[in-house]
């Protein structure tokens, strides 16, 4: 069932790109891109920064969306921990914890709480800046040898396209 799953929704998906003339190391880097991009913390802009990449980058767009569509539970996950990198990082002693978060979003029309989340935001912003290019590096350089090798259009992987 979940081999069958990751056939359905990654496998398939990926060969179809290659054999849609998508070299290894552009999957890869498109890949990577909507990896790193999908994570930034803030809830709905993940879709406009992989348009805006895949443009600026001339990269195939429904590769960096697959991906930033693929990593947006990681991208709720991760809100907690880049607000607490935020202000590790910056010094900020916002301090947002998932019980705060949930206190703000359902009792959004206190300012103080508004403001509180904005100026964590903007704190886990510069921290996602901080990180993201040794994140992208890091999964480009890791995902890359795997497109060539594998190379999911091989006989060898005929068992991943039944």
């Amino acid at each position: 069932m979940l081999l069958e799953l990751w056939k359905k929704k990654f496998i398939e998906p990926l060969n179809g790109f290659l054999r849609q003339g998508l070299s290894a190391k552009k999957l890869s880097l498109c890949l990577a891109l909507g990896v790193t991009i999908g994570t930034f913390p803030v809830l709905g802009m993940t879709t406009i920064l992989c348009t805006l990449a895949a443009l600026i980058f001339k990269l195939n767009m429904p590769v960096i969306q697959f991906a930033n569509y693929l990593v947006y539970p990681l991208q709720i996950v991760l809100l907690v921990p880049f607000y607490y990198l935020g202000d590790l990082f910056f010094n900020a002693q916002q301090s947002i914890d998932f019980d705060t978060l949930r206190t703000i979003l359902t009792e959004s029309t206190n300012k103080e709480m508004i403001m509180k989340l904005l100026d964590s935001t903007l704190y886990a912003v510069g921290a996602w800046l901080i990180i993201s290019p040794l994140v992208l590096a890091l999964l480009y350089k890791g995902l890359n040898p795997i497109m060539v090798r594998l190379n999911l259009t091989s006989p060898r992987f005929k068992f991943l396209r039944r």
